[in-house]
């Protein structure tokens, strides 16, 4: 099962890759954007240990829905500083949003080798609702792990449901995520544990699974 996980991904990575690699340089839209906020969550896990995190991006695309980028951070405690690469499509199928994408987590200071860690990643969404699928096909030896989110935005509200699916553990760690986006800069969010099983996703991840508050700023760079 894994290592047919691994080639299609690796079969849907060569062709988001090859695809970037074509977009016309004349038609190509670069943007990024970089944020500050008071600690690094993610999937409901303050994975800086209460450290402030900053991050940034920059991607390119065209208007066939291709793209491809780098997103860097600060980083976590435990890995220090963090670059991941990625490759994708996203559009319109009828009246759903779907986009599929490769994602590469690098951590130079870490004992992980480029490529180790990725993800496959699916999302389809329709009138505010929105699913995502990040599927490990590299670095899940171990617990051959998952994660998924369900969710619902209305105007500056948003609310998720994350659950980590490890497979080989007992247990799904589900956390709930409630937004508010002030404005197109600033956003708050608060996220905590609501199943009684979230020792794995802490000890997974090597962080804290109290429950957790975001205040962040985004900017658009043009």
């Amino acid at each position: 099962m894994k290592n047919s996980k691994k080639i299609l991904t690796a079969a849907i990575g060569a062709a988001l890759l090859s695809t970037a690699t074509i977009i016309p340089t004349a038609s190509a839209e670069v943007a990024a954007s970089v944020t500050v906020a008071n600690k690094y969550l993610w999937r409901g896990l303050d994975l800086g240990a209460g450290d402030a995190a900053v991050s940034g991006d920059l991607t390119v695309s065209n208007a066939s829905g291709a793209y491809a980028g780098i997103w860097g951070s600060s980083g976590d405690a435990a890995l220090g500083s963090e670059y991941d690469l990625y490759a994708g499509w996203g559009g319109k199928v009828g009246a759903i949003d779907l986009d599929v994408s490769v994602w590469s987590y690098n951590y130079p200071s870490s004992d992980i080798d480029p490529g180790e860690a990725t993800d496959l990643v699916v999302s389809v969404g329709a009138n505010g609702f929105n699913g995502t699928l990040y599927e490990a096909v590299q670095g899940d030896d171990d617990n051959d792990y998952r994660y998924v989110t369900l969710g619902y935005e209305m105007g500056k509200y948003s609310g998720m449901l994350g659950i980590h699916d490890f497979e080989n553990t007992d247990g799904n760690p589900t956390h709930l995520q409630l937004g508010y986006n002030y404005n197109d800069n600033v956003s708050f969010a608060v996220s905590s544990f609501v199943s009684d099983d979230d020792s794995a996703a802490g000890i997974a991840a090597g962080a804290d699974s109290d429950p957790q508050f975001l205040v962040s700023y985004s900017l658009d760079i043009k």
